[in-house]
């Protein structure tokens, strides 16, 4: 009986944990199949994740082969519509698209304007200045959503790409060393043959005009008075034609140290240019000048047409001041205020000559001036800059130290105002060293056309710095 007892005592107390092992595989069933079926779910989620991030990746890179086509189309619309349109093509295609390159077939291209008023873009042929590029990328593959039956998706976007509308002010220096290469006593450098041949030019351009009984070029006794050199050429019965100067002060001027030993005593009309070029260059003085081609300033004259050609060539809303040094104060003049007129602003670069109000140069005041412009009429959202030029070396105000300081404290401001100077070194009495200075302060470029060359060589090689400057427009995205 004690037995059978102990056997009951036994099983009864073994029973309730035999229930609770078995309530607790139970659990650890339940538990297998939930995260059985989490584990389903989460591969899922993991799956679709997986494709949405290709999705958008795809998405971004699609964007970005519209946005290289775009901009890489509006910088080349100057070269013309074709050009542009290829080189969307060709930017386009060097961004591939989910692996993939982008078929022309695919591509849209349409040329026109941007109105940033009304945000829309407006189709045009017509000197276009903004490029919309559309593209279709169909049939992207999908990778687990094919288990839901979406095996490939769809995608499209487009971007529009337009010039930066620019506010440019040109600083040219019209001092009086812009016409040394047409004077005699640069024969050294440009060479008899070329300055006495440009003197002749400028002689005709002023219509030929006779005096007296001056021949071109005839040389006379050194002893000779200056009554006597005059009364030979008759030019004591003869009225001086213009407001400065004097038949009295031109021989004296060729019978002194001011020309080079070679051509003392030769009177006539090649001197006569070179007096006029030399001792009475300013508008007050000898008022025609603006019509020759007294060199490098006719040179400059010529680039800046080229300049403003090319920044018509495509319609991009660009405005141009043109400001020059120096004043009749000896500082710098501002000729025009930033417009649209580049007519008007050619016309008056071509009725200035060098030395129009001034001898000297105050590089110090054509920065001021023509910041002061941006600073007062520049518009909001356009790029701002200065295009800089002198052929020599900063001597005013007062002396050339005080001079340079004056100009990188005038470009500094133009730095701290955002403004950017490109600077060109005309020639080689230019100072270089402190046109790249400025140009480095102010984040712009520095430009040097050598001296020492043929003015046909030196014109051209202007003339490309400033298709360089025109051509190389800002661009931005609008869309």
């Amino acid at each position: 009986m004690r037995a059978l007892r102990l056997f009951r005592s036994i099983s009864t107390k073994d029973r309730p944990n035999s229930a609770r092992r078995s309530h607790d595989a139970k659990k650890r069933g339940m538990t297998v199949v939930f995260f059985s079926f989490m584990l389903v779910g989460m591969m899922g989620f993991l799956a679709l994740s997986i494709d949405l991030g290709y999705v958008a990746t795809v998405k971004t890179e699609l964007k970005r082969a519209t946005d290289a086509g775009a901009l890489a189309g509006a910088g080349a619309l100057v070269l013309g519509p074709d050009e542009a349109m290829e080189r969307v093509t060709e930017y386009i295609q060097l961004n591939p698209v989910g692996g993939r390159t982008v078929l022309p077939e695919d591509v849209t291209v349409e040329l026109g304007h941007w109105d940033d008023q009304t945000r829309t873009f407006l189709a045009s042929e017509q000197l276009p200045s903004a490029v919309r590029v559309q593209v279709e990328h169909p049939d992207q593959p999908l990778f687990f959503a094919r288990v839901l039956g979406q095996d490939e998706f769809d995608l499209a976007d487009e971007s529009i790409a337009m010039y930066q509308p620019r506010d440019i002010v040109l600083v040219l220096d019209y001092s009086a060393s812009m016409n040394d290469d047409s004077e005699l006593r640069n024969v050294d450098t440009m060479g008899a043959e070329f300055i006495e041949s440009n003197l002749a030019t400028i002689h005709s351009e002023l219509g030929s005009p006779t005096f007296g009984s001056m021949q071109w070029d005839e040389t006379l006794p050194s002893s000779w008075s200056n009554w006597s050199v005059r009364n030979y050429l008759g030019l004591n019965s003869v009225s001086y034609p213009y407001p400065s100067g004097s038949w009295y002060d031109y021989v004296n001027y060729v019978k002194g140290s001011s020309l080079p030993s070679q051509y003392r005593h030769h009177f006539g009309y090649m001197t006569l240019m070179n007096y006029w070029l030399q001792r009475q260059p300013k508008a007050n003085q000898t008022p025609d000048l603006w019509k020759t081609s007294e060199q490098p300033i006719t040179a400059l004259k010529n680039s800046v047409t080229v300049f403003l050609s090319f920044l018509q060539q495509v319609d991009t809303d660009d405005r141009l001041g043109l400001a020059v040094y120096t004043a009749q104060d000896g500082t710098a003049t501002l000729e025009h205020e930033l417009t649209a007129d580049f007519a008007a602003v050619e016309e008056t670069s071509r009725h200035r000559q060098a030395g129009h109000y001034d001898y000297y140069t105050n590089i110090g005041a054509g920065i001021n001036v023509g910041r002061q412009e941006i600073v007062d009429h520049g518009r909001t959202g356009a790029f701002k800059m200065i295009v800089l030029i002198t052929d020599g070396i900063a001597n005013r105000p007062y002396d050339t130290v005080t001079a340079k300081q004056y100009a990188m404290d005038e470009a500094q401001l133009a730095a701290d105002e955002g403004i950017p100077i490109v600077t060109i070194s005309l020639g080689a009495g230019a100072d270089t060293w402190l046109m790249q200075d400025i140009a480095d302060l102010t984040g712009g470029i520095h430009f040097n056309v050598p001296g020492g060359q043929p003015v046909a060589d030196y014109e051209e090689d202007l003339k490309q710095v400033f298709e360089d400057i025109a051509s190389d427009r800002p661009l931005k995205l609008v869309k």
